[in-house]
C-alpha cells in the first residue's frame, strides 16, 4: 500500500512510528529494533498536511515541491509558538492557553552530539527521556529542574546568550551518529560545560536555586543499539532515496531520525525525516538497496 508520509516519531524508548496519510485518513506504522523494513519512494515531494491540537488535516492546497506548505506551517505554528519562540522572559504574545502548555515540572539539559557539538535545551519532565532520543543526543547531562516551563526557558535563554547553541541541524547529525568519545569523557565534558555556565546565575538567585548541584548524566547507547553496528566489519553508508529508489533490510539501530538497516553486504543509514511529503510504498521487497545513482556518501 502507498502512503503519503507526514512524519516520523519516537513513541517510547523501544518504538518509533511512521505517520502518514492513507487515502485521506491518518495512519501509523510502528517499528522496533529487529523489524524488517522495506521503503520505496514513489513520488516527488508534496505537502503532507498539518496537525493541530492532535487533529491531522490534509493540505487544502495540495501544494507540490514542499513537505509543508506555508498554510499548513501557519496552522501548526499556533501550537508550537510557545515551544519554539518563547524565551521565558517576554510573555506579551502568549495567551493563557499557551502558558498552560508549559505548565508543570520541566528539565533543562545539555545534549552532546560530538565533542564540539553540544546544545542546551528544555523539556517537560514527562518527556525527559523521549526528548533526548527523538533528537538523537549521544549523551545528556540534566542540569536543572523547574516547577514550570517559564523558568526553564529563562535558564536556557541565559545559557544560550552565554554562547551555547540551542539547535543542531539534522544534516549535521547525520555525520555524528557514532562520535569517538567514551562515556567517561562525555560525562566530564558536559560537567565542565555546566560549571562554566553556572557563574552567569550569580545575578539570578531565584533561577540558581533550580540548578542541580551536580548534573545527571545519561548515555543513550542502550536505546539506540549502535554497538552491534559499530562492532560489525560491514561498511556503513548513508543514502537519500529519490523517486523509484528503495531499500529493504533489518532495523539494527535507530538514533534520532536515523534508521540503520542491515542488508546483505552492508549497513544503510536512512534519515526518516527526509521522506516527509513523499509517497512511500512499504510493501515487502527482497533485502538490498536499489539506487539509480551512486552512494551519496560513506560514513565508515
Amino acid at each position: 500500500m502507498k502512503v503519503h508520509m507526514y512524519d516520523f516519531r519516537w513513541i517510547d524508548r523501544d518504538t518509533v512510528e511512521f505517520q502518514a496519510d492513507v487515502n485521506g485518513r491518518f495512519g501509523k506504522k510502528p517499528l522496533r529494533i529487529g523489524d524488517t523494513l522495506a521503503v520505496e519512494v514513489c513520488s516527488d515531494i508534496s505537502c503532507a498536511g498539518s496537525c493541530s491540537e492532535g487533529i491531522w488535516k490534509p493540505c487544502p492546497e495540495k501544494t507540490t515541491g514542499k513537505a509543508k506548505c506555508d498554510l499548513c506551517k501557519a496552522r501548526e505554528r499556533k501550537d508550537s509558538f510557545v515551544f519554539t519562540v518563547f524565551d521565558g522572559f517576554d510573555e506579551q504574545h502568549l495567551s493563557p492557553s499557551d502558558l498552560d502548555k508549559i505548565s508543570g515540572p520541566h528539565v533543562v539539559y545539555l545534549a552532546l552530539f560530538d565533542t564540539n557539538i553540544i546544545k542546551v535545551g528544555v523539556a517537560k519532565k514527562t518527556r525527559k527521556v523521549l526528548r533526548q532520543i527523538e533528537q538523537g543526543a549521544h549523551f545528556t547531562a540534566f542540569i536543572a529542574e523547574t516547577p514550570d516551563g517559564i523558568k526553564a526557558r529563562q535558564i536556557e535563554t541565559l545559557i544560550r546568550n552565554n554562547g551555547l547553541q540551542d539547535k543542531v541541524k539534522v544534516s549535521r547529525k547525520k555525520d555524528l551518529l557514532m562520535p569517538e568519545i567514551s562515556d567517561s569523557e562525555g560525562k566530564a565534558l558536559l560537567e565542565e560545560i555546566f560549571v562554566q555556565h553556572k557563574s552567569i546565575f550569580s545575578e539570578y538567585p531565584v533561577l540558581k536555586d533550580f540548578l542541580l548541584e551536580k548534573s545527571e548524566f545519561v548515555d543513550w547507547d542502550s536505546v539506540y543499539h549502535l554497538c552491534e553496528v559499530m562492532q560489525s566489519p560491514k561498511s556503513l553508508h548513508s543514502v537519500e532515496l529519490s523517486q523509484g529508489e528503495s531499500v529493504s533490510g533489518i532495523i539494527r539501530a535507530i538514533k534520532g531520525p536515523f534508521l540503520i538497516l542491515e542488508i546483505p553486504d552492508e549497513f544503510i543509514v536512512l534519515c526518516a525525516k527526509d521522506l516527509t511529503g513523499m509517497e512511500i510504498d512499504f510493501s515487502e521487497k527482497p533485502p538490498g538497496l536499489n539506487l539509480s545513482t551512486a552512494f551519496q556518501g560513506a560514513l565508515f
